[in-house]
């Protein structure tokens, strides 16, 4: 019976193989997607121009990505720490913030479920410090918020890959990984409501 059952296992299998539509690129024209992302951007041992250590960053951040018909681009951003810090009132708070913008194409693996994407980009950090006393009001928000000045910045060529698993066809998980962030993101095929 185990033998039955063992052969009967491998058939099926292989039925499910030759169906399965591998690296079929078409898949993309049925795609429009739209989520959000978070995770951690940063940079390992950040020097400045006289290759003084100024300290390692990594810090939570969020963003956007968007893909239409496979081209994939993502902005995933680091908010300064106290620039809707309350607590802040005088003087000035060392900070940093930092971004990367990615851009890739979409490679369906295994049919409309599971993807493959290398990216390529840009990532920034910077250094400074938020001005405890120059207040500012966010009009739409109504929130107050500070000026962050910016001492000292790098700019770096940004490059890694992403996998996309679809479970449902108007859901995407997204899991990205580059040189300078990781990040995870939830994303709606607006296409795939259509079904």
């Amino acid at each position: 019976m185990k033998k039955f059952t063992l052969i009967a296992l491998l058939i099926s299998m292989m039925s499910i193989q030759a169906q399965a539509q591998w690296f079929d690129l078409e898949e993309n024209s049925e795609r429009a997607v739209l989520g959000f992302n978070g995770g951690i951007l940063g940079f390992r041992n950040v020097t400045d121009n006289h290759n003084t250590d100024i300290g390692t960053y990594k810090d939570i951040g969020f963003g956007v990505c968007l893909s239409l018909g496979g081209l994939y681009v993502d902005f995933t951003y680091v908010m300064p720490d106290h620039r809707f810090d309350s607590q802040v009132i005088m003087g000035n708070w060392d900070d940093h913030s930092a971004f990367t913008l990615n851009a890739g194409f979409q490679i369906p693996i295994y049919e409309h479920y599971v993807f493959i994407t290398p990216l390529v980009g840009w990532s920034r950090v910077s250094t400074g410090y938020t001005v405890g006393n120059d207040i500012g009001v966010d009009s739409e928000s109504n929130s107050i918020y500070h000026k962050y000045v910016s001492t000292w910045h790098r700019n770096e060529f940004n490059y890694g890959g992403a996998l996309t698993i679809s479970p449902i066809s108007w859901l995407d998980l997204n899991f990205n990984v580059t040189k300078n962030a990781a990040y995870a993101g939830i994303a709606f095929n607006l296409a795939g409501f259509q079904d």
